[in-house]
């Protein structure tokens, strides 16, 4: 089969410049491409795999979330589209973010979230509550015992069964003496005779016409409200969960595995891209943000020395089902998205605050908290990462705020970062966000003591002259596909052996409920 490459390179300019060059081919196992890339880098197609330019987007932003009355209570935030996929040649995409808080209720009466309230009669009064006139009473009056209040948001849900063994394959065969299998194309066989799978980027419906179109999944975004709650079921608090591109690092961080799919990593953060660093200097001009867990869902993702996280409007590489609107268009001719914001796309980093909104850099044309906090900035963010538009109105609203919250100065992961890394045991419930759950592999847990460069310096077991960037294709994922996991030795749990997949609608394809566990 013939092989498709692309050829970048990214840097670092400033006191602490670096230069990371990488050459990717995607072949017939499905390697897919890195995400965005910076200022005129390119990264997250399928095939050949786009690498990032280090000196443009990357990261993504957070904001903090709705606001709140007076005892009200915050929603967890938005929720994710994430893309990318792999099959012969094909590709895949990531990012995504949530919202911190929803709004809540405000004081007095009932509330959403914490207020007493309640209104009292005959002179008493209730705690936030209204008295009404006064209240004389015969009695001498009763004090109200306070308005109903309720704990917030109920907890999301994101538990689902295991991947459709129909759309994580590259073929299923069909036996013809025993009569079993599928058999492309009739409906009274395995699947349907929907014995193969696309991936929305790279493969045609002509080629495969009796074959689902799939994309990459919304709640694998960054600060999606599936991954939020994940995060705060396992007690890691002080983290966020994302999913990555990255390729293995044989000999590195990843030892002997043969397949970096589904392998999970502790990310701390430490010197984001010149343009967001003191007259360029190597000291950062915005805080650091906290750190990463991660799962890889993607190869092909500009080297085993970076990690390309999964963001709204976090870029495109070499492929684009995201946007029907784009000047790149998917061999599917399916997409996830009626409207995408075009800002910094093809390969220029998607909605990069830093490196597309003007508004929100100073008069040096660097970035600051204070030049990314104006309310001239935060605008610009709103109104691109609003131009989101989906057949979901859940996927649409998690993408805007997957690509706003990432877009904050408090928490700027839409950007390029230079960090630290160490490959860990993956977290219960973020694996059950993505669907790939591996078996414990005897590596170290999460450290929730080493959340800053200083610590991750400090201990041996992290290891620095690591990057990251952004990206969002859409694209249906390399590990989506249970041939470059499980059939690449990576130990998993039962029939949850690869990524979810998503419809045009962002719903997860999944077994049936009687298919196993």
């Amino acid at each position: 089969m013939k092989q498709s490459c692309t050829f970048a390179t990214s840097w670092f300019a400033g006191l602490l410049a670096f230069s990371m060059m990488s050459f990717g081919c995607a072949g017939p196992a499905g390697k897919t491409g890195a995400g965005d890339g910076g200022a005129g880098g390119g990264g997250g197609g399928a095939n050949s795999g786009g690498t990032t330019s280090s000196a443009t987007s990357s990261g993504g932003v957070t904001s903090s979330g709705g606001s709140s009355n007076t005892g009200g209570s915050g929603g967890s935030g938005g929720t994710t589209t994430s893309g990318g996929s792999s099959g012969p040649d094909a590709s895949i995409s990531s990012g995504g973010s949530s919202g911190a808080g929803g709004a809540s209720g405000g004081s007095g009466g009932t509330s959403n979230s914490g207020t007493s309230g309640g209104t009292t009669s005959s002179g008493g009064t209730s705690s936030g509550g209204t008295t009404s006139g006064g209240g004389t009473s015969d009695t001498g009056g009763n004090t109200g015992s306070g308005g109903a209040t309720d704990a917030g948001p109920p907890p999301v849900s994101y538990m689902l069964p295991p991947p459709d063994r129909c759309h994580d394959q590259d073929f299923i065969p069909y036996d013809y003496n025993a009569k079993t299998g599928c058999l492309d194309g009739d409906t009274t066989t395995a699947c349907g005779g929907k014995c193969q799978v696309i991936n929305a980027c790279s493969e045609s419906t002509t080629s495969k016409p009796h074959a689902d179109v799939t994309f990459m999944c919304p709640r694998n975004l960054l600060f999606s409200p599936e991954m939020e709650q994940a995060v705060a079921d396992d007690g890691l608090t002080g983290f966020h969960y994302a999913v990555v591109g990255h390729d293995v690092d044989k000999g590195g961080i990843d030892g002997q595995a043969d397949s970096a799919c589904c392998q999970c990593y502790q990310l701390v953060f430490s010197l984001p891209e010149n343009v967001a660093q003191v007259g360029g200097n190597g000291a950062a001009a915005i805080p650091i943000p906290p750190p990463l867990v991660v799962q890889s869902f993607n190869t092909s993702a500009g080297g085993g020395r970076n990690f390309d996280v999964f963001m709204g409007a976090g870029g495109f590489g070499a492929f684009n089902a995201c946007d029907p609107n784009a000047s790149m268009t998917s061999a599917s001719g399916k997409y996830l998205y009626t409207q995408f914001p075009p800002e910094g796309e093809p390969g220029a980093g998607g909605v990069n605050a830093a490196t597309q909104l003007a508004a929100c850099k100073g008069t040096d044309n660097l970035v600051s908290t204070e030049s990314l906090s104006s309310t001239t900035c935060q605008a610009e963010v709103a109104t691109s990462c609003g131009k989101f538009k989906s057949s979901s109105t859940t996927m649409t609203n998690e993408s805007i705020t997957s690509c706003t919250q990432s877009n904050q100065p408090d928490s700027y992961y839409h950007m390029n970062w230079k960090i630290y890394a160490k490959r860990v045991e993956c977290p219960t419930h973020l694996i059950e966000v993505t669907g790939c759950k591996l078996a414990a592999q005897g590596l170290d847990p999460v450290n929730p003591a080493v959340m800053t460069p200083g610590q991750a310096a400090a201990d041996s077991s992290f290891k620095s002259g690591y990057t990251i960037t952004t990206m969002q294709d859409c694209c249906m994922p390399t590990c989506a596909w249970q041939n470059n996991v499980k059939g690449q030795n990576v130990p998993v749990v039962g029939d949850y052996n690869s990524f979810y997949s998503c419809d045009q609608n962002g719903v997860a394809v999944t077994a049936p409920p009687d298919a196993g566990s």
